[in-house]
Order: C-alpha cells, then structure tokens, then sequence
C-alpha cells in the first residue's frame, strides 16, 4: 500500500504533452531548392544544418537602431528540409501547440495547407518531471544504444541524447529549468524540472502505450551498493557517473560489464510513474493528435524510409 501510495505522489509530478510531429509531403526536388531559397528572404526562416527553421522572435524587442535585444531568445517554430533516402519530398518538424500565432507559424500552416499527400511520420511525447531531483540520475542502461552527454559549466549532466536522431527511436533528457531560466533570463520556483521526450515512429496511435512502457524499461538509477563486490560497485558508480565510459571498454570488458548490470538491483519508481501517467492521459493524447491530423489533413501512415 505504502508502494502504491508512493507512485500516486510520483504520478502528480509528472505531465506529459505532445511535443512535437514530423510530417513528410510530396515536393519536387528542383522546385524545392528554388522555394526555399526563396523563402530564406523571409524575416522569420534561417539556415540551420541541411535545412531551414521557421523563428518566433516576437519576445524580443528591436531599438531604434535596429539591434535586436531580447529578454527570450528567438523560439524555433518549426524545421524544414529534404529527407535523406526520398525523393522528390518535404519533411516540416514541428509543434503543432505552439508559435503557431506568430508570423512564421502563419506562414508555417499556409505551407502545410498546401502541400499533397503528407503523412504524419513521427510524434515526439513529452514528460515534464516537476521537483523530482532524482530523475537527474536515471539513465537508459540499454547497451548498443549510443549515448552523447553534454554538461554545464559547473560539470552538471545538462542534456543527454539516447540514439541518434535518425534512429527507430531517441530518447532525450535535459534539466528544463535551466534552460527556461537561461531563456527568461528569471528564476523558476521549482526544486526541479527536467523533461524527458520519446521519439516515437508513425506507427498507428494505438500502439503508443505499450511502446512507451518498452522504452522506458531500461530507464532507472542501478544501485550499485547492491553489487557484493567492492570493485564491482566502483565500476558501476563509474558508470553512473560518466555514461560514455562504456563506450572505451573492449568487447570482453563490455560483455563481463553487462553481467554484473544483470546482477545489480535498480529503482526504476518515475520511469514506472511516466508509463502509468501515459496510460491514463492516453485518451487525450489520442484525441489531440487526431484532430491535429484532421486539421492539416495528414494520413496517419508510416513514413517508408529516410
């Protein structure tokens, strides 16, 4: 009971949105390249990696001058560009809850109205972790999973990106409340706010529930004093503490790493929290990307390749 009673607590701290949707479309190579650099002579839409973003900079403010001061930094809209592996196609990367009253999210959804045959590839869910402190610490322990670390200036874990972008599926972690208040440039009254999103394929909504659990059963903090063996436990507080040590080891060092992993006991209470706060918000989840689908008159259907 006291378990249980325990997971409720968990369960109010956490809440979980739809983050953001890819969308593919048809779009003719040659056509694409002109319109989009065309579109590059928009105030709102900036080159970044292979493609374009769309920008919100309606919080910043620009003096007389013309220099641009802002108290929030431009807000990222949404991202174009051409997939790799497909051709003659559009892939737009956005969050259909927001930005989309600015200038470049007008643009934005006149752009989407008039593209042919889009289909929803992916959907990005997002779970905010509120005065959780501990979640810092959980880690996906899937080996074979590539895993990419980068720290603050005091040496803190900032942001941590399991798989690559372009894999089935990411996993991404990031402290939210450092980054609001490097945003805002103000305090956020929270002990703790960290947000962990799951990247989740096109496939058929329904089947996001038991996706999400899977994802999130390698998500926990290993108690490393549960292993009996002192260097044991020295190698895997290592781990805990650098993620990418693993990836320096040799195939034998990794394969006896993974047996002492199987051995040692973990707390895995917030990754169990998400998975019931998923199921029991499900429904509404559902009904937003549908209508969301239903508004821009996107298919439901897999992305093939790229």
């Amino acid at each position: 009971m006291q378990k249980n009673n325990e997971l409720l607590r968990l369960e109010d701290c956490i809440k979980v949105s739809i983050d953001r949707l890819t969308i593919v479309a048809d779009y003719k190579e040659a056509s694409l390249d002109k319109d989009m650099r065309e579109w590059l002579k928009l105030p709102f839409i900036e080159i970044m990696n292979d493609g374009l973003q769309v920008i919100d900079d309606s919080h910043c403010y620009v003096d007389d001058f013309g220099h641009q001061h802002g108290y929030v930094a431009p807000e990222q809209v949404a991202y174009i560009n051409s997939p790799k592996f497909m051709k003659d196609a559009i892939r737009i990367d956005f969050n259909p809850n927001h930005g989309m009253l600015s200038e470049g999210g007008r643009w934005l959804l006149d752009l989407i109205a008039r593209l042919r045959n889009k289909h929803f590839s992916r959907c990005d869910i997002a779970f905010d972790i509120l005065n959780q402190p501990i979640v810092e610490k959980y880690q996906v322990w899937r080996f074979g999973v590539s895993k990419k670390v980068i720290y603050g200036q005091n040496g803190a874990m900032e942001t941590t990106y399991y798989g690559s972008p372009n894999s089935e599926r990411q996993i991404r972690q990031y402290n939210k409340k450092v980054e609001q208040e490097a945003r805002h440039g103000r305090l956020v009254n929270l002990e703790s706010w960290w947000r962990v999103e799951l990247q989740l394929r096109g496939r058929k909504a329904k089947e996001y529930p038991s996706t999400v659990r899977e994802m999130l059963e390698d998500f926990y903090l290993p108690d490393y004093k549960s292993l009996t063996n002192p260097s044991q436990q020295a190698m895997m507080l290592s781990m805990i503490v650098d993620p990418t040590i693993y990836a320096s080891a040799s195939s034998k060092t990794k394969q006896r790493w993974r047996a002492m992993m199987k051995d040692c006991k973990h707390t895995n209470d917030i990754s169990v929290a998400m998975a019931n706060v998923f199921v029991e918000n499900f429904s509404r989840l559902e009904n937003e990307l549908q209508t969301i689908m239903n508004k821009f008159k996107i298919d439901a259907e897999e992305e093939k390749s790229g």
